[in-house]
Protein backbone atom coordinates (compact mmCIF):
# COMPACT_ATOMS: atom_id res chain seq x y z
CA UNK A 1 0.00 0.00 0.00
CA UNK A 2 3.30 2.65 0.93
CA UNK A 3 4.37 2.17 -2.59
CA UNK A 4 6.50 4.78 -3.86
CA UNK A 5 6.94 5.63 -7.56
CA UNK A 6 9.47 6.86 -9.44
CA UNK A 7 8.98 9.49 -12.14
CA UNK A 8 11.99 11.24 -14.43
CA UNK A 9 11.71 13.65 -17.16
CA UNK A 10 12.05 11.71 -20.49
CA UNK A 11 15.56 13.13 -20.80
CA UNK A 12 16.49 11.58 -17.43
CA UNK A 13 14.83 8.61 -18.41
CA UNK A 14 16.73 8.51 -21.30
CA UNK A 15 20.11 8.22 -19.17
CA UNK A 16 18.19 6.04 -17.19
CA UNK A 17 18.08 3.52 -20.11
CA UNK A 18 21.02 4.53 -21.65
CA UNK A 19 19.18 5.58 -24.90
CA UNK A 20 18.98 8.90 -26.73
CA UNK A 21 16.49 11.33 -26.24
CA UNK A 22 15.00 11.55 -29.15
CA UNK A 23 14.66 7.37 -29.16
CA UNK A 24 13.04 7.70 -25.58
CA UNK A 25 10.52 10.97 -27.10
CA UNK A 26 9.27 8.55 -29.74
CA UNK A 27 8.51 5.64 -27.26
CA UNK A 28 6.51 7.82 -25.54
CA UNK A 29 4.86 9.67 -28.09
CA UNK A 30 3.92 6.12 -29.48
CA UNK A 31 2.75 5.01 -26.25
CA UNK A 32 4.76 2.69 -25.40
CA UNK A 33 5.81 4.54 -22.18
CA UNK A 34 4.01 4.54 -18.88
CA UNK A 35 3.19 8.47 -18.65
CA UNK A 36 2.51 10.60 -15.77
CA UNK A 37 1.49 13.82 -17.41
CA UNK A 38 4.79 14.90 -18.70
CA UNK A 39 6.51 12.23 -16.80
CA UNK A 40 7.67 8.57 -17.24
CA UNK A 41 6.89 6.02 -15.04
CA UNK A 42 10.04 4.45 -14.01
CA UNK A 43 8.63 1.37 -12.93
CA UNK A 44 5.84 0.54 -15.17
CA UNK A 45 8.29 1.80 -18.22
CA UNK A 46 10.73 -0.08 -17.74
CA UNK A 47 8.59 -3.23 -17.12
CA UNK A 48 7.53 -2.51 -20.44
CA UNK A 49 10.56 -1.98 -22.21
CA UNK A 50 11.81 -5.13 -20.68
CA UNK A 51 9.64 -7.25 -22.50
CA UNK A 52 10.53 -5.93 -25.85
CA UNK A 53 12.87 -6.55 -28.10
CA UNK A 54 15.58 -3.88 -28.29
CA UNK A 55 16.80 -4.88 -31.82
CA UNK A 56 13.61 -3.73 -33.22
CA UNK A 57 14.32 0.22 -33.91
CA UNK A 58 11.11 2.75 -34.17
CA UNK A 59 10.61 4.02 -37.52
CA UNK A 60 11.62 7.50 -37.87
CA UNK A 61 8.17 7.99 -39.31
CA UNK A 62 5.21 5.58 -39.81
CA UNK A 63 4.71 3.90 -43.07
CA UNK A 64 1.28 5.24 -44.23
CA UNK A 65 1.34 2.64 -46.58
CA UNK A 66 -0.80 -0.77 -46.48
CA UNK A 67 2.44 -2.72 -47.87
CA UNK A 68 4.53 -1.95 -44.65
CA UNK A 69 7.76 -3.81 -43.78
CA UNK A 70 7.77 -6.50 -41.09
CA UNK A 71 9.67 -4.91 -38.66
CA UNK A 72 7.04 -1.83 -38.88
CA UNK A 73 4.10 -4.38 -38.08
CA UNK A 74 6.10 -6.22 -35.16
CA UNK A 75 6.52 -2.83 -34.03
CA UNK A 76 2.85 -2.16 -33.95
CA UNK A 77 2.36 -5.53 -32.51
CA UNK A 78 4.52 -4.62 -29.79
CA UNK A 79 3.01 -1.21 -29.31
CA UNK A 80 -0.28 -2.37 -29.09
CA UNK A 81 0.60 -5.14 -26.71
CA UNK A 82 2.60 -2.66 -24.39
CA UNK A 83 -0.47 -0.69 -24.57
CA UNK A 84 -2.40 -3.61 -23.49
CA UNK A 85 -0.22 -4.22 -20.71
CA UNK A 86 -0.69 -0.72 -19.52
CA UNK A 87 -4.05 -0.70 -19.18
CA UNK A 88 -3.71 -4.30 -17.16
CA UNK A 89 -1.32 -2.61 -15.07
CA UNK A 90 -3.67 0.36 -14.10
CA UNK A 91 -6.88 -1.78 -14.10
CA UNK A 92 -4.58 -4.04 -11.22
CA UNK A 93 -3.84 -0.81 -9.85
CA UNK A 94 -7.33 -0.42 -9.76
CA UNK A 95 -6.72 2.79 -11.44
CA UNK A 96 -9.40 2.00 -14.20
CA UNK A 97 -12.27 0.07 -14.49
CA UNK A 98 -14.85 -1.29 -16.72
CA UNK A 99 -17.45 1.10 -18.25
CA UNK A 100 -20.17 -1.81 -18.36
CA UNK A 101 -19.35 -2.03 -14.54
CA UNK A 102 -19.68 1.25 -14.02
CA UNK A 103 -22.81 1.70 -16.20
CA UNK A 104 -24.42 -1.52 -14.37
CA UNK A 105 -23.37 0.07 -10.65
CA UNK A 106 -24.99 3.60 -11.77
CA UNK A 107 -28.02 1.93 -12.92
CA UNK A 108 -28.92 0.29 -9.63
CA UNK A 109 -27.88 2.99 -7.80
CA UNK A 110 -30.42 5.46 -9.57
CA UNK A 111 -33.12 2.45 -9.67
CA UNK A 112 -32.40 1.83 -5.54
CA UNK A 113 -32.49 5.88 -5.82
CA UNK A 114 -35.84 6.29 -7.30
CA UNK A 115 -37.42 3.53 -5.12
CA UNK A 116 -36.18 5.33 -2.01
CA UNK A 117 -37.65 8.81 -3.22
CA UNK A 118 -40.87 7.69 -3.58
CA UNK A 119 -41.30 5.90 -0.51
CA UNK A 120 -40.27 8.99 1.48
CA UNK A 121 -44.23 10.33 1.30
CA UNK A 122 -45.79 7.10 2.58
CA UNK A 123 -42.99 7.25 5.65
CA UNK A 124 -43.42 10.93 6.09
CA UNK A 125 -47.25 11.22 5.58
CA UNK A 126 -48.52 10.37 8.74
CA UNK A 127 -46.30 12.77 10.76
CA UNK A 128 -46.58 15.54 8.79
CA UNK A 129 -50.49 15.20 8.76
CA UNK A 130 -49.84 15.95 12.31
CA UNK A 131 -47.77 18.55 12.61
CA UNK A 132 -49.36 22.09 12.54
CA UNK A 133 -46.38 24.19 12.33
CA UNK A 134 -44.73 25.01 8.36
CA UNK A 135 -41.40 24.45 10.27
CA UNK A 136 -41.50 21.69 12.44
CA UNK A 137 -42.78 20.47 8.52
CA UNK A 138 -40.11 21.60 7.21
CA UNK A 139 -37.78 20.19 9.90
CA UNK A 140 -39.10 16.56 9.21
CA UNK A 141 -38.49 16.41 5.43
CA UNK A 142 -35.23 18.11 5.42
CA UNK A 143 -34.27 15.46 8.37
CA UNK A 144 -35.75 12.75 5.87
CA UNK A 145 -33.76 13.86 3.10
CA UNK A 146 -30.53 14.03 5.08
CA UNK A 147 -31.08 10.92 5.91
CA UNK A 148 -31.93 9.83 2.27
CA UNK A 149 -28.71 11.41 1.17
CA UNK A 150 -26.42 9.98 3.54
CA UNK A 151 -27.33 6.79 3.23
CA UNK A 152 -27.15 6.73 -0.66
CA UNK A 153 -23.87 8.33 -0.37
CA UNK A 154 -22.20 5.75 1.70
CA UNK A 155 -24.12 2.99 -0.68
CA UNK A 156 -21.70 5.07 -3.57
CA UNK A 157 -18.99 5.54 -1.55
CA UNK A 158 -18.36 2.05 -0.34
CA UNK A 159 -19.32 -0.04 -3.62
CA UNK A 160 -16.71 -2.02 -5.48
Amino acid sequence: MGESRQYLTRNAYAKHRGKSRQYISRLADAGVLVMRGNLVDVAASDAVLDDRPERLALPAEPDPQPGASYAQARLAKIIYEAKLKHLEYEKRRQQLVEAEAVKNRWASILVELKERILAVPDKLAPEIAAINDERQVREALKREMHALLNLLRSDVQYAR
